[in-house]
């Protein structure tokens, strides 16, 4: 595939809809090609991650190991798709395993180039975040989902009901949330300005902040104390993740429109920061100093809620 063919495929990928075809032209330099035949892993749970890959033409499937030699497939990916992502962002290792079922082309941006992409001081940086986001919001819901089949499916009750009244509380004191390891990496002035966009309340234990298959009213930054994310379905639940100090939470209804995919609970008395849905959609369109804080927080959150999300998925998968 020249490098003019690989720029056309490109512009047909969502991830990268609406990038300058001199951008494209200069991504299109830094890929590497490669053939994959069915049966072919690209790489395996744990592996280090070292590229993501487009796929031109072919599909794969992505899969968990469980005991016993099985494996449980998440998902499956086709001409346009993109694989890889979380592990590249996070520099880390692999999520899951990629297998091809049929024979494949690939072209592989190595982890450092999609740094470089990601760091550019310009619009492109952003809107780059944010298709990101969107897409990582997506692939959430999907594994949401697939746990929630795993729980017997149906719908979830109404018996939680409606987000609970928060007590407003003033600010805390700015030295207990810089300390945060979140927030370590960020300019002073920016978090600043991100930490003080919303409101903050206090909320008493065994509430919900969030009813699945209701609208989330506002994205929510965990302060003080714990909320858990859980699935119910009959009698059955299951916590998803814990969204402890530093840690936030509602923001897949605010990325997309969608209802809320899961229910949170505060487990104990809870100091949240609250953004609302008006504010949320300022910061996540802007593009200074701020909305980077704003953007990098999001995606660390996304891929760290992605992980933690496979392993009810694998625990369950292995129960059947």
């Amino acid at each position: 595939m020249s490098e003019e063919e690989a720029a056309a495929f490109l512009s047909s990928v969502p991830l990268l809809a609406g990038r300058s075809d001199a951008d494209l032209v200069e991504l299109a330099r830094r890929l590497r090609q490669r053939t994959v035949s069915e049966g072919d892993v690209l790489w395996k749970q744990g592996d280090a991650a070292r590229e993501l890959v487009f796929v031109v033409t072919g599909a794969l499937t992505a899969s968990l190991p469980l005991p016993g030699g099985r494996t449980v497939e998440i998902g499956r990916a086709g001409a346009g798709d993109v694989l890889g992502e979380i592990g590249v962002l996070e520099g880390g290792e692999h999520t899951m395993t990629v297998e091809a079922i049929e024979r494949s082309t690939l072209l592989a941006l190595s982890r450092h180039d999609v740094a470089a992409l990601l760091a550019r001081p310009d619009a492109s940086s952003f809107e780059l975040k944010r298709r990101l986001a969107v897409q990582f919001t997506a692939r959430l819901r999907n594994q949401y989902a697939q746990v929630a089949l795993t729980l017997g499916g149906g719908e979830p009750p109404a018996a939680v009901g409606t987000p609970a009244e928060l007590e407003r509380h003033g600010p805390p004191d700015s030295r207990y949330l810089t300390r945060m390891a979140l927030f370590h990496d960020f300019d002073p002035v920016a978090l600043w300005s991100f930490l003080t966009s919303g409101t903050y309340g206090m909320c008493p234990s065994g509430q919900a902040l969030l009813t699945e298959g209701t609208p989330s009213p506002a994205c929510y930054l965990t302060v003080n104390g714990a909320v858990e994310k859980v699935l119910i379905r009959g009698d059955r639940r299951v916590r998803v993740s814990l969204a402890g100090p530093g840690i936030a939470f509602g923001y897949e209804s605010v990325i997309d429109g969608l209802p809320s995919p899961v229910t949170a609970i505060t487990r104990e008395r809870t100091l949240v920061l609250a953004i609302a849905r008006e504010n949320f959609a300022e910061l996540f369109q802007r593009e200074d100093a701020i909305a980077r804080v704003f953007l990098d927080l999001l995606l660390r959150e996304l891929v760290a809620t992605l992980r933690i999300t496979l392993r009810p998925h694998a625990r369950l998968a292995a129960s059947i």
